[in-house]
């Protein structure tokens, strides 16, 4: 179970200890913050990311029908009509909610109040879709139609819309299972969705070709990228289903670099992250199409709590930890197979396993931290919405640059020999250069 002991702001921390744990040239933002700076040594004792976790929340309400015009809140009547409205209230409606004249209603589009997965129409009814703040979605996102933007689920479409390959649209017909009738290019209709079968872990190049709970589909290199199926599958395209290890990233057509500039004003760990990235174009075969985009804006991430909704087509490479990316402190909330435990009064800074909180890594924060760290590199799938995440990161970081340059120069040249999820090393400057190679890097433990 994941244990926070400790929660100090970065800003607190580098005010209390004027050191060079928070300055702009030693530390890490791998998940140990500092001021405005790479990084630092702790600024919270964590494990599985940021004290508080995940954000969110819902709202309780009714469903009914009926009703027009501007509708006003109640103030708590019968529990259902919001906090205080600034109009008439309204005790003798079931809903809390009534227009000017008296008139109840189920809702107010100003203060929406129905259940989960529905919306206050203009109407002052609760219809399927989403709410205009984007609550109910897992983008965060709320589209004018209201569905959601890159849903996960059918319960994010408004209307009869279902969800495929994370876009709201029609369903399609039982008659055109297997074709692209009935779904725009570049879809097949698989089980009434319309979906991109290419990525799709459900239907992973045929319908009904369905990966594993630990596989994402991506391209199959033994078809050359003609026919091939899914695992077998028949004639789809040239994919199949890939355990998710290290040894399958090159299956993955499509790479984003997700930078944090919005957090961290210097140049931090983008750097390193762009080195994975340009690593991965030059090294993989077919070389993947690399793009970089801001944590906060991208279509990838709920820009709020960091939660991936890419789904399967895309890797989402995150290096560093998770106090300056948001995507990190979401995966080491949920789902990543290692999390960064830092304790401040232990003076102790580790990472450890989610299965069972073994620790696998563990060095004092006040060492040597230029030429001495140890550095994870991890790769999952989100079993939700099917995205892809690469995470790179050092306590410090002269560890995330030594992952980044152990990525280019010692995994992806031997890549199909990393069959394991997550790997950790120890890397010890031998030279005096404060530059990682490849003999000063030595194997800690690795898993799945």
């Amino acid at each position: 179970m994941l244990k926070t002991t400790q929660a100090l702001g970065g800003l607190l921390f580098c005010g209390i200890l004027a050191s060079a744990a928070c300055s702009d040239s030693e530390p890490d933002d791998g998940g140990n913050p500092s001021d405005a700076g790479e990084g630092g040594a702790g600024a919270a004792s964590t494990s599985g990311g940021k004290s508080g976790g995940g954000k969110g929340g819902t709202k309780a309400g009714t469903a009914g029908k009926g009703g027009t015009g501007g509708a006003t809140a109640a103030s708590g009547a019968g529990g259902q009509g919001g906090a205080g409205g600034d109009g008439l209230a309204c005790p003798g409606c079931p809903s809390g909610f009534c227009l000017d004249d008296g008139t109840c209603v189920d809702c107010s589009p100003s203060d929406d109040q129905c259940p989960d997965g529905q919306y206050c129409t203009d109407l002052n009814e609760c219809e399927a879709g989403c709410k205009a703040d984007g609550s109910g979605c897992a983008s965060g996102v709320c589209l004018e139609d209201h569905s959601c933007q890159q849903c996960i689920s059918d319960d994010e479409c408004s209307g009869d819309d279902v969800c495929g390959s994370g876009q709201c649209a029609p369903a399609c017909a039982v008659q055109q299972e297997g074709q692209s009738a009935g779904c725009e290019a570049g879809f097949t209709c698989c089980s009434l969705h319309c979906t991109q079968i290419e990525t799709d872990s459900t239907h992973c190049g045929a319908c009904g070709a369905t990966c594993g709970g630990g596989q994402f589909c991506g391209l199959d290199a033994s078809a050359g990228g003609g026919e091939g199926g899914a695992g077998g599958a028949g004639s789809g395209p040239g994919v199949t289903c890939h355990d998710t290890t290290l040894a399958n990233l090159c299956a993955i057509g499509k790479v984003v670099v997700i930078l944090d500039t919005t957090e961290n004003p210097t140049e931090g760990n983008r750097a390193p992250g762009r080195a994975i990235g340009a690593a991965l174009e030059a090294k993989c075969v077919p070389p993947p199409i690399v793009t970089e985009a801001e944590q906060d804006s991208v279509d990838a991430l709920n820009f709020t709590t960091g939660r991936p909704v890419s789904g399967g087509g895309e890797l989402l490479v995150v290096a560093g930890g998770p106090f300056f990316q948001n995507l990190e402190d979401y995966v080491e909330q949920e789902i990543s197979p290692l999390y960064l435990f830092v304790d401040m009064d232990a003076d102790l800074q580790q990472f450890k396993s989610r299965d069972g909180d073994a620790v696998v890594a563990s060095r004092t924060i006040s060492g040597d931290n230029e030429s001495h760290d140890f550095f994870a590199i991890q790769f999952m799938r989100d079993p939700l919405s099917g995205s892809l995440v690469l995470n790179a990161q050092g306590f410090w970081l002269s560890g995330t640059n030594a992952a980044s340059f152990f990525m280019e120069n010692g995994i992806l040249p031997d890549i199909a020999s990393y069959d394991q999820a997550w790997y950790v090393y120890e890397w010890t400057d031998g030279d005096g250069d404060k530059n990682p190679d490849l003999n000063e890097i030595a194997l800690t433990d690795s898993g799945t």
